[in-house]
């Protein structure tokens, strides 16, 4: 009887060891992504954005000037003008900024949120086969900051976006990703 016992043991404890990693079944979003991203044409809809929570960032929660259906962590971004466009190597983007800038812009600057229209100095572009996921990075350089933009973009069609910068505090944001067109905030042009 222990025999048996031991060879159940044994053999349940190989089977829990073996590998799970399969390929993800490609479904018809996932297909769609894949068009979107060999044609490098697509947009993202922002919903929401996770800035770094700090004490100045609790300081602004805590006095009620958040928008509606926010808290210090995430901030609801529907209904606020945002866009993260890729048309070929260019990218267009406008994203609402949380957080705290660590090194003066300069005076009059009215750049508030973060902004670029043109093409990144480097881009990768990765797939992960076994998750039907793509890994975008864009090096951006603006007139006075450098921004490292990392894009995360899903099966179902979400996406995240990361942003790293030299003078800010690091932001994330999620949204849903599109097929490109042109909507009532802006248009990437031709360069």
């Amino acid at each position: 009887m222990n025999i048996k016992i031991l060879f159940l043991l044994l053999g349940g404890i190989l089977m829990g060891c073996s590998s799970s990693q399969s390929i993800s079944t490609p479904t018809a979003k996932s297909k769609m992504l894949d068009d979107l991203v060999a044609q490098k044409s697509f947009q993202i809809e922002l919903e929401q954005a996770n800035p770094l929570v700090t004490g100045s960032l609790s300081n602004i929660a805590n006095s009620g000037l958040l928008p509606p259906g926010s808290t210090v962590g995430t901030i609801n971004l529907i209904g606020n003008p945002n866009y993260f466009k890729v048309n070929g190597d260019s990218i267009a983007m406008y994203l609402p900024y949380f957080g705290e800038q660590q090194m003066a812009g300069g005076y009059n600057n009215r750049d508030v949120g973060i902004e670029f229209n043109g093409v990144p100095y480097r881009i990768e572009i990765t797939k992960n086969d076994r998750k039907n996921t793509y890994k975008l990075n864009y090096y951006i350089k603006n007139k006075t900051e450098l921004f490292k933009v990392f894009v995360t973009l899903f099966p179902n069609l979400t996406s995240t976006i990361r942003i790293n910068s030299n003078q800010r505090t690091p932001i994330s944001y999620k949204g849903l990703v599109s097929k490109l067109s042109q909507n009532k905030y802006t248009a990437i042009t031709d360069q």
